[in-house]
């Protein structure tokens, strides 16, 4: 089985290399890597020269930053028998490709596979909602607890049904810049494609807390929160969404009983981000005239 490994970037060259370093040690080297190249000089250029020596690389430029809209152009010169969404900081211990195609050829009523994110150099998980030990089918809250777009492996008859909302996430031009992860496997359930979760495919990613400051991760932690609070009132009951942002409470008082004021203000940006999201779906839902969402996929949902 052939890879179509779908890779957006910019500003980014040292960490596309690990990235590219992580392809040289793969123990199934059927792949091809899409780069979709946002960046607007030739950074990239001496890498894709040296490493497309190694392994075929798909050098497609796009301007802007627009996560979602990358990765479905990326969709469209795919080739491969199974596609996946590496990010640019993404590194992938030799044995992952392996081990997803054993995996799905030896049980081909599973349309795809969601691996669980590890933190780079740690035996733990690299962030919140990236994974557990618990095994088996997706539904649509399990999505929600453990999806993850850069550890989700699918068949191609998935991506080619499938494309990414290009009104959410990173570069959207809207306030909700994450959660086309998410709302990706969300599309693929309402299609009836059949996805696994499999905690022993593991994926690195850095720890946000690791390479972000005080004053960054606040930003991120509120709109993460905003665009998790908008997908999620967009898929689930008013109650389940209350419920949701209401169960952070009891964390805003426990960081503050034990003097951890940092992670205090970062929950609190998360609610007030989630919050906000929630209304911004409400909103819409009640304006007479909606913006409709955003695509380069032709048909697809």
């Amino acid at each position: 089985m052939r890879f179509s490994l779908i890779l957006a970037t910019k500003n980014r060259v040292e960490q596309v290399e690990r990235f590219l370093r992580s392809l040289t040690r793969q123990q199934h080297q059927n792949f091809e890597l899409i780069i979709v190249d946002q960046n607007n000089d030739n950074r990239l250029q001496s890498l894709i020269q040296a490493y497309g020596q190694q392994f075929k690389i798909v050098h497609l430029k796009q301007e802007g930053g627009h996560l979602a809209r990358a990765r479905n152009l990326g969709c469209l010169h795919a080739q491969g028998d199974l596609i996946t969404f590496p990010d640019d900081d993404s590194v992938y211990p030799p044995e992952i490709l392996a081990q997803v195609v054993d995996f799905l050829q030896s049980q081909p009523q599973w349309d795809g596979v969601v691996g669980r994110v590890y933190d780079l150099d740690k035996e733990q998980n690299a962030m919140m909602y990236c994974g557990d030990d618990h095994a088996g089918e997706i539904d649509q809250e399990r999505a929600l607890r453990i999806g993850m777009v850069h550890a989700t492996f699918v068949r191609n008859s998935v991506s080619q049904e499938i494309c990414f909302d290009e009104s959410l996430g990173l570069g959207s031009g809207t306030p909700w810049t994450c959660g086309e992860d998410v709302d990706y496997l969300f599309r693929c359930l309402k299609r009836n494609f059949n996805i696994y979760y499999h905690p022993k495919l593991i994926v690195r990613h850095p720890n946000p807390f690791d390479i972000y400051s005080f004053r960054q991760l606040l930003k991120r932690e509120y709109s993460y929160g905003r665009g998790n609070g908008y997908l999620i009132a967009n898929n689930f009951d008013d109650a389940f969404v209350r419920g949701e942002i209401t169960q952070n409470f009891p964390y805003v008082f426990t960081t503050l009983f034990k003097g951890q004021f940092d992670y205090c203000a970062y929950i609190v940006a998360s609610i007030a981000g989630m919050t906000l999201g929630y209304w911004d779906s409400v909103s819409r839902r009640q304006s007479p005239t909606r913006t409709p969402e955003k695509s380069t996929m032709g048909s697809k949902v």
